[in-house]
């Protein structure tokens, strides 16, 4: 009987400890997000292929994204898409992003892009990254292997695309 009492108290032990260390890696991660705070001016470049028949266009973009310190953010950007033999055209854009900071400073965000002018609406769009040590400059780039994003125009047109991309993030004084 005392080997039953035993054998319980070690199970209650160890269930307490494995709760204790789920309660610590959510309070980890939550730290983690409360270091990254703030207003970063950044610039990316990102390289799209059409899903369906393969074309290949590019985007030049320049904004702030505002992180809170808990998991979202706020974007704003302007932008040029550059296509093959045709004209370039310009584009604003904002986001409500996620974003998820683990301790060794590599992070993850995401979130849907909506034209300025509501004339479409970008869901899909991930970014990986790593933040310094400091907490002033953000490495991005799109996941490998890419994600597919999709592109849905206001009259309900969806275009389907995998995409690459690179940028920095720098904090904002």
């Amino acid at each position: 009987m005392w080997g039953l009492n035993t054998r319980r108290g070690a199970m209650t032990i160890g269930l307490i400890l494995l709760l204790t260390g789920a309660a610590q890696a959510q309070d980890d991660g939550h730290e983690s997000n409360a270091s990254l705070r703030g207003p970063f001016r950044f610039s990316i470049v990102k390289t799209c292929t059409d899903a369906v028949i393969g074309s290949t266009t590019h985007f030049y973009f320049n904004g702030t994204i505002s992180y809170d310190g808990t998991g979202f953010a706020k974007l704003t950007q302007r932008g040029i898409l550059v296509l093959p033999g045709s004209t370039s055209v310009l584009f604003e854009e904002t986001a409500d992003l996620t974003y998820f900071l683990k301790p060794n400073g590599s992070l993850v965000q995401e979130g849907t892009f909506v034209a300025a002018d509501r004339s479409y609406t970008v869901t899909g769009v991930r970014m990986v990254g790593q933040i310094d040590a400091q907490g002033t400059i953000v490495m991005l780039s799109g996941p490998i292997p890419p994600e597919q994003e999709m592109v849905t125009a206001a009259g309900g047109v969806i275009s389907q695309y995998f995409c690459g991309a690179s940028g920095t993030a720098i904090r904002m004084r």
